[in-house]
């Protein structure tokens, strides 16, 4: 998903020979790859870009050869690893032929060894940035034994930077992913009556993903009623829906390996006033802190208008409203940089951000509004549009 222009520039900016992403989703980022071995059995892919050589190149399962075609992915070469254990019958398709030949294109015992011919192939010089996330540490010992004479440095960041601004493929998917995610909490709501659980509304939720064509994220979802919502992530439970609930939502789903995460406020079938002035203070924040947005503005200033909108907003509590952050980035990952506090950067146009002022009391309640946004050289533009008051479901 990122733009060859971009990696090229990293390369050459940063005087790297060459660049290593391990984790599953830089991998991914950079080389279009996904397999079901390697995001869900734990085993080893990486992907590398060659100041000289170009890329991507990829280390992988020699068994997982099918998923190149599957993701449609189109790396410049391949270095198989392990057995297939795949048998070859007498009629094989064009897609049969094709997997065969990269499975038979030469596999390594293991990861390690075709990383490190990979680098050994690949780099025109000694300086290279390699992510350390998906490796354990024997594993990366064993790289750096194999590497001895290259001058290696920790390659996350590098990755941080060039996720930051996305690209319009990335960012169709994460206003698709955060259309699938807003409507469903939307449509699971309209089922929510008297004596239904947390869990039972979460299922409803995450059915309507689905069938909307998204894929929930695995333990990224919470629902609370009641008392509940002031918990930070409240696992959805077997607590039931009493009129005069708040219910609190905050999750996301993945569409395209892309992230949503927004977060919502509801009250059930009744609200107090002393919440519905609660609601609209936090909203006003969210307001604030949008009111800032644009290309070069600080993160602080984004954060210290919000902060200042909801501590003056007369509601008592409020008074010394003080959040860890107020949003953040999202992308592959439900945290993309920055985040939304003080002297963590700039907001530059194209970024995809999520903006939220949380607020939890406990024995009370709690109140979640956030929005997802993208970045405009004088403003933003919304990809999801919470309701400006506290919305009472029937």
């Amino acid at each position: 998903m990122m733009p060859t222009t971009q990696i090229e520039r990293t390369l050459s900016e940063s005087d790297l020979d060459l660049l290593v992403g391990s984790s599953v989703e830089n991998v991914f980022y950079s080389a279009k790859m996904y397999s079901v071995a390697t995001a869900g059995l734990g085993e080893a892919a990486f992907s590398l870009w060659s100041a000289d050589a170009g890329g991507p190149y990829l280390v992988m399962p020699a068994r997982e050869m099918s998923s190149l075609f599957d993701m449609g992915a189109d790396p410049e070469g391949v270095y198989p690893y392990g057995a297939t254990n795949i048998y070859t019958g007498d009629s094989l398709s064009e897609l049969d032929e094709d997997i065969l030949e990269l499975q038979e294109s030469g596999s390594f015992d293991d990861p390690i060894d075709a990383l490190a011919t990979a680098i050994d192939e690949l780099a025109d010089g000694d300086r290279i940035a390699v992510e350390q996330q998906g490796f354990d540490p024997a594993s990366y010992a064993q790289l750096e034994d194999a590497l001895e004479g290259y001058d290696i440095e920790e390659a996350t960041e590098y990755f941080y930077d060039l996720r930051k601004v996305k690209s319009d493929e990335e960012i169709r998917r994460l206003r698709r992913s955060a259309e699938i995610t807003e409507s469903a909490m939307e449509e699971a709501m309209e089922t929510l009556e008297p004596g239904m659980t947390e869990r039972e509304l979460a299922n409803e939720w995450r059915t309507r993903v689905s069938e909307k064509g998204g894929k929930p994220i695995d333990g990224f979802l919470t629902v609370g009623f009641g008392s509940r919502t002031a918990y930070t992530h409240p696992l959805p439970g077997d607590r039931e829906i009493q009129e005069g609930d708040l219910v609190r939502w905050d999750g996301g789903c993945r569409y395209g390996q892309y992230c949503s995460d927004i977060g919502r406020t509801f009250a059930f079938r009744s609200a107090e006033d002393d919440d519905k002035r609660k609601y609209e203070a936090l909203y006003a924040g969210l307001e604030a802190s949008l009111s800032e947005f644009g290309d070069g503005v600080d993160t602080g200033t984004v954060f210290e208008s919000g902060v200042d909108a909801v501590r003056s907003s007369g509601v008592d509590e409020f008074s010394e409203f003080e959040p860890f952050h107020l949003g953040h980035g999202i992308g592959v990952e439900i945290y993309d940089p920055p985040t939304i506090v003080t002297d963590a950067g700039t907001l530059e146009s194209g970024m995809v951000m999520c903006v939220e002022p949380p607020y939890n009391e406990l024995g009370s309640g709690g109140f979640l509004i956030e929005d997802e946004v993208v970045v405009t050289d004088d403003g933003y533009e919304k990809l999801t549009d919470a309701p400006d008051t506290l919305p009472i479901v029937e």
